[in-house]
């Protein structure tokens, strides 16, 4: 599709008073103009509707916009569907994560409306569409009911969550919270899906982390600790020796790729 007045858009917005003035001018400027109420609402009418663009705010009850792109991005049906988000707030950590987990653009409410009109008129023209969408989506599909390990796309999403984040504090339920479930749900996704819990998914992943530093680089094994999510040094110690039959420092000789 070239950025023509034939495209389906996509807005989601808590308050749709609030875009009522940018609502009109799509809705004279495009052919189809759907509206979702909040992230879930979304990504489940970005799957049954297979939106041609999505204009959403990035500051959306009960999920942040960088948390909806994950969850849109792990899922092959969704994944390629361009996104843009509005805020009343340019936060410069809020533009750097939504942009960093795969949007677009990031525009301020205050921009002018025909402004924002031409940004996505711009983004629907360097969009990549392979030329039968359909079949593309049906590929995709048939590619994940032929694989031996079907993974739900939000086991996906809380993973590169968790990659990308490894620092921060992780448990089952502040991930539940984050992406809109429970902490008992999540878990049973995660052994579906892998056969881990999900603490067992992130300890796994910041020892992963910590040995891969370890490895290549000479920062401090306090500061390997941090990093890999551990404030106390003593725990990191505890917790990378049964992991690993090692301590960190021994890890370090016997493995170390740094020159």
């Amino acid at each position: 599709m070239h950025a023509s007045s034939d495209a389906h858009i996509l807005v989601i917005a808590p308050e749709p008073a609030g875009v009522a003035d940018l609502l009109l001018v799509l809705r004279t400027s495009f052919a189809r103009i759907s509206f979702a109420l909040d992230a879930q609402q979304g990504l489940a009418r970005c799957q049954s509707l297979q939106p041609d663009f999505v204009l959403s705010e990035y500051h959306l009850p009960r999920l942040r916009g960088d948390t909806f792109m994950r969850m849109l991005r792990a899922n092959p049906q969704t994944a390629s569907i361009p996104v843009v988000f509005l805020s009343a707030v340019l936060c410069a950590d809020s533009q750097l994560m939504a942009l960093r987990s795969g949007a677009r653009d990031f525009i301020a409410y205050q921009t002018n409306v025909q402004l924002v009109l031409e940004r996505i008129r711009l983004h629907l023209g360097l969009r990549e569409v392979p030329p039968d969408r359909a079949e593309l989506v049906q590929d995709r599909m048939l590619e994940a009911c032929e694989a031996p390990c079907v993974r739900h796309h939000l086991v996906g999403a809380v993973q590169q969550h968790v990659r990308d984040n490894l620092s921060a504090y992780l448990t089952a339920e502040s991930l539940a919270e984050l992406f809109g479930t429970t902490g008992r749900r999540l878990n049973e996704l995660f052994k579906a899906a892998c056969g881990l819990t999900v603490h067992d998914y992130v300890r796994s992943s910041r020892m992963s982390y910590a040995m891969q530093l370890l490895r290549q680089t000479d920062m401090a094994v306090t500061n390997v600790a941090e990093e890999s999510g551990y404030v106390n040094p003593a725990n990191f110690a505890t917790a990378f020796r049964q992991y690993s039959g090692l301590s960190p420092s021994v890890y370090r000789q016997r493995n170390s790729t740094n020159i």
